[in-house]
């Protein structure tokens, strides 16, 4: 959760001016609103970048809520794991030692269709025990050989994931620039709109 306090850049631009005026509150609330809007976007590329996973793919993974409080932002930002195979190229063959993705190997896990046509990053749960890999669990739930299955032994397997919270965390630094720079350019767009509508 990040706090955005734009006190500073509001003060510095609206010196000389009535802040108390009805053209000119709007003005910041357009400006706080507009701001917080296009964080949603920057957070999905920069996440993107970071992950290398698409945006659209993202867009299914990622929550972001903003809320206005006077001239504040608050800006929460949440990140689902995501499937392993998602987030880059899979290589994998019976000779490794386990499936790479992104120059990382994941020791034990296969690239194989367990469950419908499209091939993922699988793990044997009691492998997975032992290496300690990330699972994607959307509804925490595990995968099992159906009754009288030819290969129950080699159930239950788990599907990988990648978590994205440190994704997250890179971005505060990121949030808060990108933040203050177009909130700097939006208010004074906005206060001159403002200004130029109360003249006429």
């Amino acid at each position: 959760m990040i706090d955005l306090d734009f006190d500073l850049i509001t003060d510095g631009l609206t010196l000389g001016l009535d802040r108390n005026s009805r053209a000119v509150k709007l003005a910041i609330k357009r400006a706080v609103r507009k701001t917080l809007n296009a964080l949603r976007t920057f957070v999905l590329r920069q996440v993107s970048r970071d992950s290398g996973m698409s945006q659209k793919k993202l867009r299914h993974y990622q929550r972001v809520h903003i809320s206005l409080r006077d001239n504040d932002g608050l800006l929460w930002v949440g990140l689902n794991p995501v499937p392993l195979h998602e987030t880059g190229r899979v290589s994998w063959s019976r000779k490794r030692s386990g499936a790479r993705v992104r120059g990382k190997t994941y020791a034990g896990s296969f690239y194989r269709s367990v469950y419908g046509s499209q091939p993922k990053v699988w793990i044997r749960s009691s492998r997975n025990r032992q290496e300690g890999h990330p699972g994607y669990h959307p509804k925490r739930r595990r995968y099992k050989a159906a009754p009288g299955s030819l290969n129950r032994g080699r159930f239950p397997v788990e599907l990988l994931g990648a978590p994205l919270e440190d994704s997250a965390d890179k971005l505060d630094v990121r949030i808060e620039q990108f933040a203050r720079d177009r909130f700097r350019k939006n208010l004074a767009h906005e206060l001159e709109y403002a200004l130029e509508h109360e003249r006429r």
